[in-house]
């Protein structure tokens, strides 16, 4: 074996080297085709083809929020029992929740770092976030908890360790201020809102209750503080939720309502029982009612009840100014599911919300078919002062949208119902999983829905070169690292790009569809790591993509294509040769025309590069070349394509 392959150098090395020099090239074949691995080994936890293995584990976090809203402070207060239960290898001496809305404090790592600021550095505002009044167990043989509050975290140590397979349950005392100068929108980022309107205020209520950490396999305990463009990591888990609040208001939330006969009039009751049993659109509450006292029962508050199970978070939303519409259609395995929209007189135009019921059906009818059935009984959509964000079961978009905007908020948003609130994702470490992934399950559902009525706006808003620029940062890298005006080029824009990359030209449709379908199957209600998607998309399609994922996601490698030498020979067949110049590498597809006009397609495995920095092929036919070009539906991110074209001189 050996001299076959010492004479195939050779023949290489004569054929390549009198034309190229490999100075020309910053590209290196071994960088992106190793021998060994660049993928961490499998384990009992997570396995080498990327599926959960027979030890994976994960812990457990059920809620019971009591909670009541003065509408007068802006404070949420009430009781938070949570009963966590420990399934990992070994016990536990402490265990640590989120006080994510703490960085509204003014002394908060996310202000002084400046990544969640006020928009006027110098403008003194009061401050937001949690008070805990107390933490005890909920069990007299729980024994003693203490606590302490580290900026967004708390951490609660144990006087005795809960042991594996036990569980723990105790109660927080708290109250939650939202940010007080919510009017003049004071904050770069807010996931959490009041907005005014003429009828009222609209509360988007959100990370407003201390959330459990994660612990996981691959990297402990995930206390990694909330600073502003990273998202959230959550247990799943069962809750129950019960908000007081003015009777005045209309609430709707994550979960299903278990008490519409105490919160609705009786008329409402009707129209809500109506909804929840047809097809056809429900006004529980018509925009000519919205004035009217008697759209609300005569009471001096409601206490709204709810219950969702396995899930990973909760949200709910408040207004005496919603307009409430409501519909329910079946998913393609049977299952029936309510949407509801919820908006202000303001937003109730017909390019705008007046379309969220048919936004709500068709995306969760196409995501259910395409890729893993909706898991919950409905979805909300809810006008807010949020350009647009995500929590299982209901979405906040922006009640000023309309057009192909408003229809992309309402599909991106719901689309986050898969990532990451069915395949669990580390949104605080990996953004790209749970944006990217999604805007790319959005472009392919905008191409179908109304016969293509929004097909003709660009997937990308930047020449796609763009997205390979040196200043920009790897996809694999932390979201607060990342630039604010690099975080939709690279965790969006980029993430969407190459994954239909890696769809329609190099694995193919019906290959990677499977393998994605798969993935998030395998990963419903888990959590992935990055390696974990790497694998299974590398075992399920049958390849080795290495060189993709190195290149495209882990670094921030440019692809360079030249034709660096066209040499016709009289009667004989043109020889072509190609370059790689830059560090990235791609399939190859060439077009070539002859002088007599004839045209031929060529296209070459990415294992051409797995030698040199320069491949040399025959043209087929025996005659003069009068022009070539290289990826001539430009198909590939070719961040040069001056170099791209041969013509030959008359």
């Amino acid at each position: 074996m050996y001299k076959r392959f010492a004479k195939i150098a050779a023949i290489t090395i004569l054929v390549f080297t009198g034309h190229i020099s490999r100075s020309q090239s910053r590209y290196h074949p071994a960088t992106l085709f190793p021998a060994l691995p660049l993928l961490p080994p499998g384990n009992e936890y997570r396995t080498a083809t990327g599926e959960p293995g027979p030890a994976y584990w994960q812990n457990q976090s059920d809620y019971v929020l009591d909670v009541t809203l003065d509408d007068h402070k802006n404070v949420i207060k009430g009781t938070a029992t949570i009963t966590y239960t420990n399934n990992s290898p070994k016990a536990l001496s402490s265990l640590w929740l989120q006080l994510d809305q703490n960085v509204y404090k003014h002394d908060s790592r996310g202000i002084l770092s400046g990544l969640f600021q006020y928009k006027d550095a110098e403008k003194k505002v009061a401050d937001g976030g949690f008070q805990i009044e107390d933490v005890k167990p909920a069990g007299a043989s729980a024994g003693s908890i203490t606590y302490d509050v580290y900026d967004t975290r708390m951490k609660l140590s144990l006087s005795q360790p809960l042991q594996k397979g036990q569980q723990l349950t105790f109660r927080i005392q708290y109250s939650y201020l939202f940010p007080v100068n919510y009017k003049n929108a004071d904050f770069q980022v807010n996931r959490t809102d009041i907005m005014p309107s003429k009828n009222g205020d609209i509360y988007a209520v959100a990370q407003w209750y201390p959330r459990m950490c994660v612990l996981d396999d691959a990297e402990g305990w995930n206390t990694l503080p909330y600073l502003g463009n990273g998202e959230f990591y959550l247990d799943f888990g069962n809750f129950q939720v019960n908000i007081t609040l003015p009777s005045s208001y209309l609430v709707e939330a994550s979960g299903d309502l278990l008490n519409p006969e105490e919160v609705l009039t009786p008329v409402q009751l009707k129209r809500w029982q109506a909804a929840k049993a047809g097809s056809d659109p429900v006004f529980i509450r018509s925009a000519k009612e919205v004035a009217e006292a008697s759209s609300r029962p005569a009471k001096p508050t409601c206490t709204w009840k709810f219950k969702m199970d396995r899930t990973r978070d909760f949200a709910w939303t408040a207004s005496k100014s919603f307009i409430w519409e409501a519909s329910s259609f079946s998913l393609g395995n049977g299952k029936k599911v309510m949407g509801s929209s919820l908006y202000p007189l303001e937003s109730d135009k017909p390019n705008s919300w007046a379309r969220s019921g048919e936004y709500i059906k068709f995306t969760l009818q196409h995501f259910s078919e395409k890729w893993f059935t909706y898991p919950f009984n409905k979805a909300v959509n809810v006008a807010s002062n949020l350009d647009g964000m995500e929590y299982p079961g209901i979405v906040f978009c922006s009640a000023r949208d309309t057009g192909n905007i408003y229809w992309a908020v309402v599909n991106h948003e719901l689309g986050h119902t898969w990532f990451p609130m069915v395949v669990g994702s580390n949104e605080r470490k990996y953004a790209w999983m749970d944006e990217g992934f999604n805007l790319f399950i959005d472009n392919i559902a905008t191409k179908e829905f109304n016969k293509g009525e929004f097909r003709g706006y660009a997937e990308i808003d930047m020449p796609v070169t763009a997205l390979f620029a040196d200043s920009l940062l790897p996809i694999l890298s932390r979201p607060d690292i990342t630039p604010g005006n690099q975080v939709y080029n690279v965790q969006y824009q980029k993430v969407a790009y190459l994954l239909a990359l890696l769809r329609n030209e190099i694995v193919g449709v019906k290959r990677f569809d499977a393998a994605f379908g798969k993935y998030i199957n395998d990963w419903a209600y888990k959590h992935p790591t990055p390696w974990d998607f790497f694998r299974s998309m590398n075992a399920s399609v049958g390849e080795d993509l290495t060189w993709f994922w190195k290149s495209m996601f882990m670094e921030n490698f440019r692809l360079d294509q030249k034709i660096a030498k066209v040499e016709n020979s009289g009667g004989n067949k043109t020889m072509v040769t190609i370059e790689n110049i830059e560090r990235a590498a791609m399939p190859l597809l060439v077009d070539i025309t002859y002088v007599n006009g004839i045209h031929e397609r060529r296209s070459f495995p990415i294992e051409i590069w797995q030698y040199n920095t320069a491949y040399t092929f025959a043209a087929d036919r025996n005659e003069t070349v009068s022009r070539v070009v290289i990826d001539p539906d430009q198909v590939y991110p070719d961040v040069d394509r001056s170099n791209n074209v041969y013509e030959l001189k008359k």
